[in-house]
């Protein structure tokens, strides 16, 4: 579409009068179509084109004063309501980590310096982490698709090189910082990895669309050899989600839709076997804890051992208030700071301070989602959608999986629960996660979808036609 020097002029004029520059592309692209359409109207009407320029620059009125009314109206929408949300739910988990410091045994000065370094260290700058993440522009993640994951690879790369050996994993030490990075926390960002490179593929239409399947495989595969089994858990469940709203909503094309759920559900398939056949035998206690979910007493001091022990402690809690008396196994259970503080917090709150109190955390956190799912559906654009619902869908498997855990139901090792939980790694990533969902919430309304370039041309790198073998560089 051509658009004549004068109405850029224009479109630069009224974008002027308006305070927040993230608006003025979406502001004077808008201006500019508007005029454009108006021109068109005149010239068809028989206007010359110079006429019909003219008539409809007057038609829009004067520039200062419609940007002064869309100056009104193009404003950040900060989501107060959200982002007193998060910040309580951080509070609260300050609060609680504070109460758990009397959990650990005396002369253990060793865990006391480390959770003192939590709450004074890692807690400022989780909430750094959010702010910086809020004021972000999300649209980052789509311009740039290819930058998380390679920052992830290397991360992997790294810890497979010089990390420390604990629990089986590669966990990175960052010494000047006293930060231990977990790769169990880590594998809360592809997701949103997986995201930038899920947007730049529509382009593709149904072949985008595959290889989008083929990736999310890789994914899973990587992140089961470097990182846990919960991280691919949250990962097949976030990617799993979007894929599917994708071809409900046809974001790669029109009239592929059976087709594209087909694609999904042959994904799934593929996901499936991958979790039920691979998984136990990368990770041998696999079929154990299946087993153990269904018949915790079968194998009470072996595999079902923490299970029993936890709904043992949960059976004597109360409605309010700390619970009945517990032998001395779970109560020692109870005094393990460094598990509480991670794994178990809920348990932990349920026994000292009744069912009310640990309602109460789920339901903060219930109402975080639902008012989160509500705003991302509402997002205009297909990138403010996809990263949203993305990163909505990673804290509510970090959720499933962390609650289940606590009641007793134990086949796999919860991540986190958000906001609340500790693990310092964890922690800082759930907050800068939270701050690009809302930097989305915030900004988004003015973000548009532009046509990116393909990943992979239609033309070939290489040809063999007529005998002949072409290489084409361009």
């Amino acid at each position: 579409m051509n658009v004549s020097d004068a109405f850029h002029r224009y479109a630069e004029k009224v974008c002027e009068q308006i305070r927040w520059k993230k608006a003025h592309p979406a502001v004077a692209q808008e201006i500019e179509d508007h005029l454009t359409d108006q021109k068109n109207a005149y010239l068809a009407a028989g206007d010359s084109e110079s006429i019909a320029e003219e008539k409809a620059l007057l038609q829009m009125g004067d520039p200062v004063s419609v940007g002064a009314t869309l100056d009104q109206t193009h404003k950040p929408a900060p989501q107060w309501g959200m982002i007193g949300l998060v910040l309580l739910l951080f509070v609260l988990g300050g609060i609680i980590q504070t109460l758990l410091l009397k959990t650990i045994p005396a002369g253990d000065d060793a865990f006391a310096a480390r959770s003192a370094q939590v709450l004074f260290v890692f807690l400022p700058l989780s909430l750094a982490a959010f702010v910086g993440m809020y004021f972000l522009d999300f649209s980052f993640f789509g311009k740039h698709p290819y930058v998380l994951p390679l920052c992830l690879l290397l991360f992997d790369v790294i810890a497979r090189m010089f990390g420390l050996d604990y629990g089986g994993q590669k966990w990175l030490s960052i010494g000047l910082l006293g930060l231990n990075i977990s790769p169990s926390a880590i594998s809360m960002l592809f997701p949103l990895a997986f995201c930038g490179l899920f947007y730049r593929l529509r382009s593709q239409g149904r072949r985008g669309y595959l290889i989008s399947g083929v990736l999310a495989v890789v994914f899973c595969l990587f992140l089961s050899y470097c990182h846990t089994f919960s991280g691919v858990v949250t990962f097949v469940f976030s990617a799993g989600i979007l894929m599917l709203i994708a071809a409900k909503k046809e974001w790669f094309g029109k009239k592929n839709q059976t087709i594209l759920l087909l694609l999904f559900l042959l994904a799934v398939v593929c996901l499936i076997v991958l979790l039920m056949f691979y998984a136990p035998f990368r990770y041998r206690y696999g079929w154990e804890r299946l087993y153990t979910i269904f018949v915790p007493s079968g194998d009470p001091m072996g595999s079902g051992y923490l299970s029993t022990q936890l709904k043992t402690i949960l059976s004597h809690c109360v409605l309010l208030g700390e619970g009945a008396d517990l032998s001395e196994t779970q109560a020692y259970l109870l005094t393990d700071a460094s598990m509480l503080r991670s794994d178990y917090l809920l348990t932990y709150l349920t026994y000292h301070y009744g069912w009310v109190a640990s309602g109460i955390v789920v339901l903060l956190l219930a109402v975080f989602l639902g008012l989160g799912f509500r705003k991302a559906l509402k997002q205009k654009s297909i990138f403010g959608q996809m990263v949203s619902l993305t990163i909505l869908c990673t804290f509510t498997a970090e959720i499933l999986l962390y609650i289940p855990a606590n009641l007793g139901i134990w086949l796999i090792a919860p991540i986190a629960l958000p906001f609340l939980s500790y693990g310092a790694t964890a922690l800082l990533i759930n907050m800068a996660l939270a701050g690009v969902l809302l930097s989305v919430f915030r900004t988004g309304e003015v973000y548009r979808d532009t046509a990116p370039h393909p990943i992979f041309s239609d033309s070939k790198f290489i040809q063999w036609a007529d005998g002949k073998l072409t290489i084409t560089f361009k």
